[in-house]
This record gives C-alpha cells, sequence and structure tokens, in this order.
C-alpha cells in the first residue's frame, strides 16, 4: 500500500517497493547520499534492512536558464541540445540500482533553477541568506511532517549542511523545525566535509550533536563505484577530477583504528 505521501506531492520518479523501511535518506541532488552514505547504505542491504533514497530536488528544469546555471551545465559537460538532467538522471539510475535501494524523485527544482537571480556559486553557499523566504520552504517542511507521519518509526537521515549550499541547509533547517528528533540522523555532506572540517565542528557543536561512526571497510569499494557513476558532477566538486576516489579513501580512513568509516551525527538522548 502507497502511503498517503506519495500521492499527496509531485514527484518526477517513484521506485517504491516496500510498505515500510528501517532508514529514509534525504539527498538535496542525485548524487549527495550516495557520495556521502554508500558504504551505510551497503551495510543496511548486508544485515536485511529496508532503504529508500528520496532526492528532493529532482525536477526538470526549463530554458531559458540563467547565466549561472548555464555555467553548471557546462561543469557538467552537459552537450549542446540535451537537458541538464537526462544525464544526471541516468546517472542515479545506475547507482540506485548498484545500491539495491528504492528510491524516489520529488518534482522540485534545486537553487540554480529555482532562485534564477542567483548570480554565481557563491552566493548559492552564502550562509547569511534566510532560508525562510526561500519559496520552497513551507512546501518541504509540509512535506517532512507528511514523511513522519507516514513512517514514524523509521530513521530519518538529512544533509548536516557542511559547505553552506543553500539545498542542503533548507533541508537541515526544516527538518530541525519539524521532525521528532529521536528518529533524525545527520549525515555529513561529502566532499565538502572533507575541505572545511573547522565548519563541521562548528556545526555539530551549535546543534549539541554526538557522533556516530559506522565502520565501512567492507564496502569502501562500493560506495566508491556508487561515487564512479556521477561523472557529470567531478569537475564540480574534486581537484582534479579524478582525485574522487583518493578524496573519498583519505576522509574515510581512520589511522589508529585501521578501518574505513562514514560519520553521523544525532541528538544525545538528553537533548
Amino acid at each position: 500500500m502507497i502511503p498517503e505521501l506519495f500521492k499527496k506531492h509531485a514527484y518526477a520518479r517513484k521506485a517504491i517497493a516496500e510498505e515500510d523501511y528501517d532508514y529514509i535518506y534525504i539527498s538535496p541532488h542525485f548524487d549527495d547520499v550516495a557520495f556521502s552514505c554508500s558504504g551505510t547504505i551497503c551495510s543496511h542491504k548486508a544485515q536485511g534492512m529496508q532503504v529508500l533514497v528520496v532526492t528532493l530536488f529532482a525536477g526538470d528544469p526549463q530554458p531559458p536558464f540563467s547565466p549561472l546555471a548555464r555555467a553548471c551545465h557546462q561543469l557538467w559537460q552537459v552537450p549542446e541540445g540535451i537537458p541538464p538532467y537526462q544525464i544526471r538522471k541516468a546517472e542515479d539510475e545506475k547507482a540506485m540500482s548498484e545500491l539495491g535501494v528504492d528510491y524516489v524523485w520529488l518534482d522540485w527544482r534545486e537553487a540554480i533553477y529555482r532562485l534564477p537571480d542567483l548570480s554565481d556559486l557563491s552566493e548559492i553557499n552564502d550562509d547569511r541568506a534566510d532560508l525562510r523566504h526561500d519559496p520552497i520552504f513551507p512546501t518541504l517542511s509540509q512535506w517532512l511532517v507528511d514523511l513522519h507521519a507516514s513512517y514514524p518509526s523509521t530513521t530519518i537521515v538529512v544533509p548536516l549542511g557542511v559547505g553552506r549550499h543553500r539545498d542542503h541547509r533548507i533541508i537541515c533547517q526544516a527538518a530541525l523545525n519539524v521532525l521528532d528528533r529521536s528518529t533524525l540522523l545527520f549525515f555529513e555532506d561529502f566532499p565538502y566535509v572533507a575541505y572545511l572540517p573547522e565548519e563541521t565542528m562548528e556545526l555539530v557543536r551549535s546543534y549539541q550533536l554526538v557522533p556516530l561512526e559506522v565502520d565501512i571497510s567492507r564496502y569502501l569499494e562500493q560506495r566508491i563505484h556508487a561515487a564512479g557513476c556521477y561523472q557529470s558532477q567531478h569537475a564540480m566538486l574534486f581537484f582534479p577530477p579524478s582525485s574522487f576516489q583518493d578524496t573519498i579513501r583519505e576522509y574515510a580512513y581512520r589511522d589508529k583504528l585501521h578501518r574505513f568509516v562514514e560519520r553521523y551525527w544525532k541528538f544525545s538522548r538528553d537533548f
């Protein structure tokens, strides 16, 4: 039986086979959960758990495109005349299939299309922006309320917002506002967390969160393989683009423990 949640809102794709889920991962864009959480998801699946990945900003953009959007398309190496999301959707389909999870794409547009007045990437990452003025904020908040009502005992995993990307921050803020904190978990936004360790610590201190590390040593190569599906994003996120494998290995490795981990954050029991 499909919950009312998946009838009430507009979706670009629904690939749902299960009636309930142990974990629901909220991905701002097509690549975020795969880049950040693939090892943990593989561990969940090995333990027989059910996982759903929901990409919120997956709505097809329509021309005319702003200069900032066109600059992003060039970085993604989208050929002239091809819809920019045709490539990104194909990448995500492949990654979700290889991870073996159900997935959903909402029909909302990401910031570079939703807010055409943005002139450069620094404005997307401006933490001074009041997220409550973003037109998607009330809709997103209501969707999260409906999500929790549909899956009250499911752990919902959302981005911590490292890197200050507006689409990541708005999900984090809405989740803090409306979700039950006992079922809420935050993932570290990769690769931003690898570049901005001090910002990560500032965020977790401000929210008074405690860490949870998942040993992904057995699933490291699967995480790398999933990240490799999103070739359109490598030039924008990794320097040089071919360094994504090394960046994953270096960030996930814990030298003293001789293992690879993915780190999450949660509220302590006495929040």
